[in-house]
């Protein structure tokens, strides 16, 4: 049944008349009885018969089939449109209005062939060779009579499943099919329907199966697969109940796992999923005394991706492919073949540009030549090294429990901002954003606040117990908690400490800043020792806290992040198990990184932080880009914004590290419970809207990748500085040492171009020529492979976005170029002070500034001032060029050039990219109105009163 919709706009050039489709009392399931159903489902399997699965030989019959389906539906429109009146409802009408309906059907299917080959085939008397899964979809819709229900499909796959179980892939198959069966079967209503007189609408042999089809598209399929897979049962009676207390993607990852096992293996899809239970059972019978590492290896999961997978590769006869023997050759030296196959990249790429020069000049100088560019050499070398494992290791998600629906009392959460109040404004802007937080993560387990320390004082605190921006504190804690009492989320707290002097730094401050807040906590857990005399909100709840989210102050957490977190860190595969004896963990994750994304809002504040941010390879802290540590090695690198079990925080990280020391503690204390990075789950963080606090945040960072030097080491110090045996992986090792490379290479850069205009064998051309090609080297990789990948797909979109991608990248680098003089003394000044404070005066190596403080700052620091000299030391080089050899200054000249006009460049990024208060023009307008007329259509037609005022989740025009 079809009734007609109208409206009234000013804008008279869009139309308003639209069909609406009434769905009441349009079948939802078919007429026939069950016992019909089984019996076709068994005449089916009695008729068909197998094909020889050779994917390369095979015809195309489905492709056959599609262009026969293609050139009726046409035709069957072509018909429709001769006939149609649209001032009258007619059947032809509603075919030709659910044209677009059927065409992306059929759209889909052409798009699937290639997989849809793969798929196993059968015959039956009469038709060509087609999957399998069609078949079963065509039986079963001409059995229903053209109107399709989850209960009745279920009926006739249960047969099927019964004597000739269908394969993972053909039950994720089976809704494409169904919905190309329901078209075909469209079709053939229509054939009959023009060869006689045109029923009114009231009888239209359209309107059952469309709304079939509609119903089909709309269906969640994942609610069949515990009935529609044929080991999914097998797998649901894994010890402790974990398999079914997972999230669908993780279950669908195990799923998905088996049938590649069975493919290559001797055993079926049911076969494999029997022994992993087995293996699983066996182990819960004989179970070791850690409770943790009990219910790791009575797990499904152990078996079929962990330490237990070659148990279970030995039981089901696995054949491996090529690539994955060598993975498996290469996974006992994994750290050793990552790190020289940088190495042997850098020396080969370096090598290529020193070679020429063999002939023509002093070995000596060629030899200290190589020495000097090997280093600019290793970011390009390391990128290539990057961009080839991860186009030949497909990603894993670490598995989760679903707690989406409510977090278990036994992981009760405490979300944490440790911060320092500053002023009134800041305060009221951090329970902005708590109350925020508590909005898209609500539940009676989460609970939120802040850890605060009053900024450092050289004079000793006064008013420390009755500060007022404590006060102020205490009191919108306080006013958080009334206002959502009745609610059924978790409560506020506020934890303050006070300062205490360090004589190191010379000031007031709170003990070992962020780092010392989360510690101080993790005792207050553990009812050990109190650090907070300052406190609000329910305070008991807090023996209750099993794991801690701790996030920056400009955090976002979307909806629902929390409990995936939470979700992922209680899964018994990523639960923390400790070494006694060395106090690390060396499995599952004591921490658990997400990606951080930067917010919109932020980055469209300025032009720097538009550019920076959007650049994945530029900011390990913005973007957490080691996912070749997690997919090759197993796990991440922690910066900062995570979750943790405090338990084990605890039991690793009390009093192991030198105090007053660790500046940038994350990468270290990451290195020792073990940081996994979780890639599918994302946070939002704010971007530096200017130059100055980019520049003062990344000199922190490389002054504190340099006070952990000494973790490259056998030997390292522990509380009381006295040296021990340093318990940490080589490739935890090898992250540090990446860190400190990258803080050298732009002042290695700056020093060969200087070098290379001076007196470096080859002249200045040449070594510009060479610095350019270091530099750019890491664009043209990703481009490289981005094309690569695209190609791959056959996705000419993806070629195109490449290219974009591509110019953006290499604007990036030339900004990078001008202020290379400034970073190459940023980053010497923060590793020189590093040093000298760590191994000479031991003071002033916790110097420290909020973002916050970063980004209001107005005072002038010597970073600052390594910019306004950049034009100076630009015009002193030309001067040292024209001098030694004035026509160089050609060749030199542009870049000299580029880096004299740094400030204006700053001021250029600084800005927004665009004005936030110009007029729309004409054409923005008129976009922005049809879209709010297009809107409001949708909710007017589709949210009324036969949907009980709700709109879909998901709609079909």
């Amino acid at each position: 049944m079809m009734t007609e919709v109208q409206g009234h706009t000013e804008l008279e050039h869009l139309l308003l008349t639209a069909p609406v489709f009434e769905t009441e009392g349009l079948p939802e399931k078919p007429f026939v009885s069950d016992d019909v159903l089984r019996q076709r489902a068994q005449s089916l399997l009695a008729a068909w018969q197998p094909v020889k699965q050779d994917t390369k030989d095979a015809p195309d019959d489905l492709g056959v089939r599609l262009e026969r389906v293609t050139a009726r539906l046409s035709e069957t429109l072509r018909q429709c449109e001769a006939v149609v009146d649209l001032r009258k409802l007619t059947p032809p009408l509603e075919l030709l209005e659910s044209s677009r309906m059927l065409q992306a059907v059929l759209t889909e299917a052409e798009s699937s062939k290639k997989n849809v080959r793969r798929l196993p085939r059968v015959t039956v008397p009469g038709d060509r060779a087609l999957p399998r899964a069609m078949r079963v979809a065509e039986e079963y819709l001409d059995a229903a009579k053209g109107i399709w229900s989850p209960e009745s499909l279920l009926v006739f796959v249960s047969v099927i499943q019964t004597e000739d179980p269908l394969l993972l892939h053909e039950t994720i198959a089976l809704p494409f099919f169904l919905r190309l069966a329901q078209v075909e079967f469209l079709l053939d209503r229509a054939a009959e329907a023009f060869t006689g007189a045109m029923p009114p609408i009231e009888d239209s042999p359209f309107s059952a199966p469309l709304h079939s089809l509609r119903r089909l598209q709309q269906f969640e399929w994942s609610l069949l697969t515990p009935d529609m897979v044929a080991f999914y049962p097998v797998l649901a009676r894994d010890p402790y109940g974990v398999f079914l207390a997972m999230d669908e993607e993780t279950r669908s990852g195990y799923l998905q796992r088996v049938a590649t096992l069975a493919c290559r293996s001797d055993c079926s899809e049911l076969q494999v999923a029997h022994i992993a239970l087995d293996l699983a059972r066996r182990a819960e019978i004989n179970p070791p005394a850690d409770q943790r590492l009990a219910r790791r290896i009575a797990h499904v999961g152990y078996y079929l991706f962990e330490e237990g997978f070659p148990e279970l590769e030995n039981r089901i006869g696995y054949h491996p492919t090529l690539v994955g023997r060598m993975r498996s050759a290469l996974a006992s030296n994994r750290e050793e073949a990552y790190i020289l196959s940088i190495f042997v990249v850098s020396v080969l790429s370096i090598a290529a540009f020193i070679v020429p020069l063999v002939p023509n000049h002093a070995f000596l100088a060629v030899m200290g030549t190589l020495l000097l560019a090997l280093l600019p050499a290793t970011q390009g070398a390391s990128d290539l090294v990057n961009n080839t494992i991860t186009a030949f290791i497909r990603p894993r998600a670490l598995p989760k429990l679903d707690y989406t629906k409510g977090i278990p009392d036994d992981a009760a959460t405490f979300i944490v901002v440790p911060t320092l109040l500053l002023n009134e404004e800041q305060i009221r802007d951090l329970f902005d954003e708590l109350e925020a937080r508590y909005l898209s993560n609500t539940d009676p387990n989460l609970y939120f606040g802040l850890l605060t320390d009053l900024p450092d004082s050289e004079v000793r605190p006064r008013t420390e117990d009755r500060n007022e921006l404590v006060d102020l504190a205490v009191r919108m804690t306080d006013q958080l908690n009334a206002r959502y009492a009745k609610d059924k989320g978790g409560s506020f707290l506020l934890l303050h400490r006070h300062r205490v002097f360090n004589a190191r730094q010379g000031v007031w401050m709170g003990w070992e800043r962020k780092r010392g807040k989360l510690l101080d906590l993790n005792k207050l857990l553990r009812s050990e020792f109190d650090s907070f005399p300052v406190k609000a909100g329910p305070v008991s709840v807090l023996k209750r806290v099993r794991y801690i989210i701790t996030l920056d102050s400009d955090t976002q957490l979307p909806r629902n992040t929390a409990a995936r977190m939470i979700g992922t860190i209680s899964h018994p595969l990523n639960q923390a198990i400790i070494d006694p004896r060395r106090r690390i963990v060396t499995r599952g994750y004591g921490i658990l990184q997400p990606r951080v994304g930067v917010s919109v809002k932020s980055a469209s504040r300025s032009r720097l932080a538009s550019f920076y941010s959007g650049e994945t390879g530029f900011d390990i802290y913005t973007r957490a880009v080691s996912d070749v540590y997690q997919d090759v090695f197993g796990e991440g690198s922690f910066t900062g914004k995570g979750i943790y079990e405090a338990s084990v925080l605890h039991e690793v990280l009390d009093r192991r590290f030198p105090r007053n020391m660790l500046l940038s503690h994350d990468l270290i204390e990451g290195a020792y419970v073990r940081a996994g990075l979780v890639t599918d789950i994302e946070v939002i963080d704010d971007y530096p809207s200017h130059y100055s606090a980019h520049t003062r945040r990344k000199h922190r960072w490389v002054r504190g990748d340099w006070q952990i030097l000494q973790w490259l080491f056998s030997r390292v110090p522990d509380e009381s500085d006295r040296m021990v045996e340093n318990p940490i992986s080589m490739i935890s090792q090898w992250k540090i040492f990446d860190n400190l490379r990258r803080s050298l290479v732009e002042p290695l850069t700056f020093i060969l171009l200087i070098c290379g205009w001076l007196f470096l064998p080859g002249g200045a051309r040449y070594w510009t020529f060479v610095t350019l090609m270091l530099l750019l080297f890491p664009v043209f990789v990703q481009l490289a492979f981005n094309i690569g990948r695209a190609v791959a797909r056959r996705n000419s979109e993806a070629v195109i976005e490449s290219f974009r991608g591509f110019w953006a990248s290499l604007g990036f680098h030339l900004l990078n170029l001008a202020f290379l003089p400034h970073h190459a003394f940023l980053s010497i000044d923060a590793i020189m002070r590093s040093l000298v404070r760590r191994f000479l005066t031991g003071r002033k190596l916790l110097e420290w500034e909020t973002a916050a403080q970063a980004e209001a700052a107005r005072t002038r620091s010597s970073l600052d001032i390594y910019l306004q000299i950049s034009p100076a030391i630009a015009f002193a080089i030309g001067v040292v060029i024209a001098l030694h050899h004035w026509k160089d200054l050609f060749i030199a000249g542009p870049i000299l050039i580029l880096w004299a006009l740094t400030s204006a460049i700053t001021g250029w990024l600084n800005s927004p990219p665009r004005k936030l208060d110009a007029p729309l023009s004409a054409e923005d307008r008129e976009f922005l109105e049809r879209q709010a007329l297009l809107t409001w259509r949708y909710y007017a037609e589709i949210g009324d009163e036969r949907n009980q005022w709700l709109i879909q989740d998901n709609f079909t025009e």
